[in-house]
């Protein structure tokens, strides 16, 4: 039987040999080619107006969603932990809805929501004339971008905050606000510089909602310019924007998160036990009235009218007519149930099931690997391609492996496992650091091999992170756009392509129950999950903030 360092030199070997495939060569053909192919039109590239444009339109894109949803996503946190805030089980699970939609998906209800011609025009006569541009990209990316925002500063709050010390000067006669500046936020600084990082580096890679939303009223991003050289245009120089954009984003990545990863690393790690709900010291009365009600329009604005109307278009026969049971059809459900649909639908369902299954394998193996050398360079290169767009992984898959791969699944399968592996590392990684050794060395010394003792007592103390793993891979893939759109071909179209293409094509009605078809097959899965998760004995959810502690 194969030695226990014969086992882990096997996993190191193929850790190491996925993240060169993954990660390494994508990346290592992007920046040759670029070279290669374009230093002599560099110029040319950086020049051209709609080049410039794009690079300023990302900045201000990035910067707006951080100012946004920062505050937002903190002031959830905070209000959130009062253990007696009426119907606070219900807030946190509907904070969290976001992270379920497909974010075209949000981008597209909004507009049903708040256009001319939307819900709230058809109902009071109001409609934001200003969503479709650059004020409503950034409203609507903040908003998609609370969640994690409330998820990274819960993880604060369990590592960093002090209740006692909340409740000692409060007895001391502090003022909430005075106890809010001096004790409560400066201990959060660490939570809120990584939330904050965290946003604008995902933002700067953002495209479904520019897309939709900016792209017809002239705003273009980085990734928007980059779909459209790559989809849309046939100058070879647009080829050479792209590369030259999505090495941009790259070398602004590294430029964002390496300091930031340096100086914060390690900060949240959970050093001791989250404090129980119970040691926070509870709000008045007035206060837990005033924070109900605002959590209620809140959750009212971002999501409910949004998810409404985007159900009120998808049955409502024209646009324009009134949302009344007299217009009421179910004729554009019926449009989309073609077999083209299933067919994305299925190839879906299938890419996410390979994708989560593959992930939990190499996330547990990067995991148990953490504390060697070589699992710590696979963890830096796996967290690299979680923060870099997924436009410019697709471009560096597209490269390295097109001539062989182009327009089939299995681009696509090799662009979930590269942009998603870390998802799957870091719950994984946070329960390996805290088990008990105990229990595999009495294993060991029982005469238990390796395999044995991982499969008998590792893994069923792992089971809830697993869980939590696999669950938010699958979730995530099942709705992933922005390297899809640009890696599909004939016959390989997911079912979130099939409703960007609707979209671009006008067909409100259609797009709608499109629309409400991805949302469902997301949602549906992540509620039996989160059911799963909750029987028997307490076991944090795919989505708990002690998921993302490491």
């Amino acid at each position: 039987m194969p030695s226990s360092r014969a086992w882990l030199g096997a996993a190191l070997s193929l850790a190491l040999g996925s993240a060169a495939v993954l990660v390494v060569i994508p990346l290592a053909v992007l920046i040759k080619t670029s070279w290669v192919e374009g230093h002599d039109r560099l110029a040319d590239v950086v020049s051209n107006p709609g080049f410039g444009s794009a690079v300023v339109h990302s900045f201000e894109l990035s910067a707006a969603a951080t100012l946004l949803a920062v505050p937002v996503g903190v002031a959830i946190a905070l209000a959130l932990r009062d253990r007696q805030l009426p119907g606070r089980a219900f807030w946190r699970a509907a904070v969290l809805l976001p992270l379920l939609v497909p974010d075209f998906v949000l981008g597209y209800s909004w507009l049903r929501a708040y256009a001319r011609a939307g819900l709230t025009s058809e109902l009071f006569g109001l409609a934001w004339m200003q969503i479709q541009g650059p004020v409503g990209v950034w409203v609507i990316v903040a908003v998609n971008a609370v969640p994690l925002v409330y998820l990274i500063i819960a993880v604060g709050l369990a590592t960093r905050a002090e209740p006692t010390t909340e409740r000692a000067a409060r007895a001391s006669g502090a003022g909430p606000a005075t106890v809010l500046r001096t004790i409560t936020l400066p201990l959060l600084a660490p939570a809120i510089a990584t939330a904050a990082v965290v946003v604008f580096v995902l933002s700067m890679g953002a495209f479904a909602v520019p897309q939709l939303v900016g792209a017809p009223a002239g705003f273009g991003t980085i990734t928007t310019r980059i779909y459209a050289d790559l989809a849309l245009g046939s100058d070879p120089q647009g080829f050479v924007e792209a590369i030259t954009l999505a090495l941009l984003l790259v070398v602004v990545t590294l430029i964002i998160v390496t300091p930031a990863e340096t100086l914060l690393g390690g900060r949240l790690q959970l050093g001791r036990m989250a404090a129980r709900d119970t040691d926070w010291p509870s709000s008045s009365p007035t206060t837990r009235v005033i924070v109900t009600i605002a959590m209620a329009l809140y959750l009212m604005i971002t999501s409910g009218l949004p998810l409404l109307a985007l159900l009120s278009a998808s049955v409502t026969r024209a646009i324009g007519v009134p949302s009344t049971p007299d217009n009421w059809t179910l004729d554009n459900f019926l449009a989309v149930l073609t077999p083209r649909t299933g067919e994305a639908l299925s190839r879906s369902v299938l890419l996410a099931l390979a994708a989560a299954s593959i992930l939990l394998v190499l996330g547990t193996i990067a995991a148990a690997l953490g504390r060697t050398r070589g699992g710590r360079s696979v963890s830096i290169l796996i967290t690299l391609t979680l923060v870099l767009p997924g436009s410019t992984l697709a471009i560096g898959l597209l490269i390295g492996y097109g001539r062989w791969l182009a327009d089939t699944v299995v681009i696509i399968l090799l662009a979930y496992l590269a942009k998603l592996w870390a998802l799957a590392h870091r719950p994984i990684s946070a329960a390996v650091d805290r088990l008990p050794s105990a229990g595999l060395h009495a294993a060991r010394v029982s005469g238990a091999g390796l395999p044995t003792a991982l499969v008998t007592v590792v893994v069923p103390l792992l089971r809830p992170a697993l869980l939590a793993a696999w669950g938010v891979c699958f979730l995530t893939a099942l709705h992933e756009v922005t390297m899809s759109s640009l890696l599909y071909g004939p016959g390989s179209e997911t079912l979130a392509v099939v409703v960007l293409n609707s979209a671009d094509l006008g067909g409100v009605g259609v797009t709608a129950a499109l629309s409400v078809l991805i949302t469902a097959v997301v949602v549906l899965p992540a509620a039996a999950l989160w059911a799963l998760g909750r029987t028997g004995v307490r076991r944090p959810s795919a989505f708990s903030p002690g998921a993302w502690s490491a």
